[in-house]
């Protein structure tokens, strides 16, 4: 089970194809694994909708998973009072793409809205899928 919960946490941090080049410490694992966990346990959201949609396939995605992108999007810190954080996001997703390329994605896709907080979190992740498949908000 624990291993099933990183991988779907990792689906939305990094796309499966660049998976195996982000060299996570174990202690970055757990702490994923737990946001993760959380973010299941608090919104319900179905574990294999939520790897689905990790690797582009929408068709499962419901209101839920949705949610999952927005907690898991907040308890990574890409998402402060309602509001994207560039400079976290440009932290920890600059090292996957590069500076230079995650402030490109930022211009197309941070100004990305949905319905709700929930359906604009997981319109970003699918933003910046299409933008590059090696990188997921």
């Amino acid at each position: 089970m624990k291993f099933f919960t990183v991988a779907i946490v990792l689906a939305f941090v990094a796309a499966a194809a660049a998976q195996e080049l982000i060299k996570l410490t174990d202690e970055q694992k757990q702490k994923v694994h737990a946001l993760g966990a959380e973010c299941i346990k608090e919104t319900g959201a179905a574990e294999e909708a939520v790897r689905a949609a990790g690797k582009g396939d929408y068709s499962q995605v419901d209101g839920k998973v949705k949610c999952f992108a927005k907690c898991l999007q907040g308890k990574l810190g890409y998402v402060e009072d309602g509001k994207l954080n560039e400079a976290a996001i440009q932290a920890s997703l600059g090292k996957i793409v590069g500076d230079e390329q995650i402030k490109a994605i930022q211009a197309k896709c941070n100004g990305v809205k949905g319905a709700d907080d929930c359906d604009t979190a997981f319109e970003l992740h699918k933003c910046y899928l299409a933008e590059n498949a090696n990188i997921q908000i």
